[in-house]
């Protein structure tokens, strides 16, 4: 049960979020104005751009963290679908929890998110792990909403941290990974013959 040392789907979303980082962030970024005219891509493609590099380096630095923690990651194919799931599930939670919100870019609440979905997802093989990751990143998030550390973030990253898209993806990540066991373990129907 050996790991592989290169992961190229990790590494493929680490080369496309820095691509990313070269294209005009304002036509990609999150604003629920333009995604209620018909932008609609908005709704995922927000989450891929960032504020500036230092925003950047500091998500590709958290998603290097996870890879290290959980090696085997995802493959391509579930780890396109999750981060769309993810997207998609934060971007409709900032709409529901902050309409006044104008715009939003970063990968962070996604970030969250996969932590959360390769936590529970590994909890079997490695429950200690796991579950100090979970609590972990639920205590990150309670100090967050009280306000902690949140100040020192924005000035790194030249804006505000929208603490919200963090919690809403870690939900979204326990989510997706909840479904995924659902649907793993439910018995296929064969067709009669």
């Amino acid at each position: 049960m050996g790991y592989r040392t290169v992961n190229k789907p990790a590494l493929a979303l680490m080369a496309l979020l820095a691509i990313l980082c070269l294209a005009p962030a304002s036509s990609l970024e999150w604003r629920p104005d333009l995604a209620h005219s018909g932008e609609w891509w908005r709704l995922v493609t927000g989450h891929l751009v960032h504020l500036n590099g230092w925003h950047l380096v500091l998500n590709l630095a958290g998603l290097a963290l996870v890879l290290a923690l959980y090696p085997r990651f995802l493959p391509l194919l579930t780890l396109s679908i999750a981060l769309i799931w993810l997207a998609i599930f934060i971007s409709l939670g900032l709409l529901l929890l902050l309409p006044e919100l104008p715009g939003y870019r970063g990968f962070s609440g996604c970030l969250h998110g996969l932590a959360a979905l390769l936590a529970v997802r590994s909890f079997r093989e490695d429950w200690v792990l796991s579950a100090s990751m979970l609590v972990l990143l639920a205590g990150k998030l309670v100090m967050e909403s009280a306000g902690l550390g949140l100040a020192d973030t924005a000035n790194f990253i030249g804006g505000p941290v929208v603490w919200q898209a963090h919690a809403l993806g870690f939900a979204g990540g326990i989510v997706f990974a909840g479904l995924s066991q659902i649907t793993l373990r439910t018995p296929r129907q064969s067709s009669p013959e």
